[in-house]
């Protein structure tokens, strides 16, 4: 072999060498970056956690972030927590019925008659109104929803069967979401699906979610994800995820209809969720969960772990979970994680294909030299 064709040779295998030690170090310095594991509680689950303790809600957040909890998930409201909340008063036409010798003497009601198949909502706020208002027109349309007209901006009147408006996602509190912040939490919101959706109603929840501000991510709600049925739909709510930059959740073993689109879609936004359902929740050990947990961390890549509370305890509930969370955030530790928002595995090191051409020139080059 020619001298001068020789030293080319070397040459490519020594670029090479050096290609492939940069590949390595991005490699190794990328996959460190992949450590964080984001630990996040539901507000209505903590809520009703301290209401079944007598516990007070902002206590109880603080002492929960505290021990480690970094994000709150917010659902969208429904019926039954607006109800619990006190912010709606929520009647059937059977119970207004039952009240009407009460309603009777109140004037504005004095000539009011419930219809059969109705239900009535009461709203104690004008905000509160507007938003569900707007959200179940959209969901049930403008016929089906009507005002009670001697009750301007606070009653509602609504075509519905009870199971049907139940399971309706309403938008999001901001008064939740300030609440959360103000504590120092990140946000993942929780978007449901409906049946009939449409772009315009995907946009519209999306727009809803930007009056959370900065958030940290998206859980679907549900069984199925925003969009579901239709391709097109779920296509969309991918480019929109994309557009706003938003990661959101795969929930792992949940199968939740429509996910695989999206994650196709999006894959660079994708992160693993790890959960433990309520029913596993009233027979597991606390000893038998963590290691669920760190196992998923270690074995599945999961970057989201979606902690359910114990609801069940033979001493101190709330002392009980707090000592929960903390354990899990030391065996984390211990295992060379941190906690934070969640790594994303797109962001893994991507080599550049020139790099990749490189390699190959320097199997060649020694393959040649051999």
């Amino acid at each position: 072999m020619p001298k001068k064709s020789y030293s080319i040779l070397i040459f490519f295998i020594i670029v090479a060498l050096v290609a492939a030690g940069i590949i390595t170090y991005n490699r190794f310095k990328s996959e460190s970056n992949f450590k964080q594991v984001e630990l996040v509680m539901s507000l209505n689950e903590l809520r009703e956690l301290s209401y079944q303790e007598g516990y007070d809600e902002i206590e109880l957040l603080a002492k929960i972030k505290h021990s480690g909890i970094n994000s709150i998930a917010i659902h969208e409201d429904s019926l039954e927590s607006l109800t619990l909340s006190g912010k709606i008063l929520y009647f059937s036409d059977k119970e207004l019925n039952k009240l009407n010798f009460f309603l009777k003497s109140i004037d504005p009601f004095k000539k009011f008659q419930p219809s059969p198949g109705e239900s009535y909502i009461i709203f104690n706020d004008k905000n509160d109104y507007l938003r569900i208002k707007e959200n179940l027109q959209r969901q049930l349309g403008e016929d089906l929803v009507r005002n009670l007209g001697f009750l301007p901006y606070v009653g509602l009147k609504v075509k519905g069967s009870e199971e049907k408006l139940a399971d309706l996602g309403l938008g999001f509190s901001e008064k939740d979401v300030e609440l959360v912040k103000n504590l120092g939490f990140q946000v993942i919101l929780r978007l449901k699906n409906f049946p009939q959706i449409n772009k315009e109603d995907i946009e519209f929840k999306f727009k809803e979610s930007d009056k959370a501000g900065k958030i940290s991510g998206i859980i679907f709600e549900g069984e199925t994800v925003l969009g579901y049925p239709s391709k097109e739909n779920l296509i969309h709510t991918a480019e929109l995820l994309k557009i706003k930059e938003y990661p959101f959740g795969i929930i792992e073993f949940a199968g939740q209809k429509g996910i695989e689109t999206v994650a196709h879609q999006a894959s660079e936004l994708a992160v693993r969720v790890h959960s433990i359902t309520k029913e596993e929740m009233e027979i597991i050990s606390k000893q038998k969960a963590t290691e669920r947990w760190i196992r998923a961390a270690k074995e599945r890549k999961v970057r989201i772990f979606y902690i359910k509370p114990f609801m069940k305890s033979n001493s101190n509930l709330i002392e009980d979970n707090i000592s929960y969370i903390k354990t899990i955030k030391e065996e984390l530790k211990v295992s060379g994680f941190k906690t934070g928002r969640a790594s994303i595995l797109s962001t893994i090191y991507q080599e550049p294909k020139i790099f990749i051409l490189l390699l190959i020139l320097g199997v060649i080059s020694g393959g040649l030299i051999l």
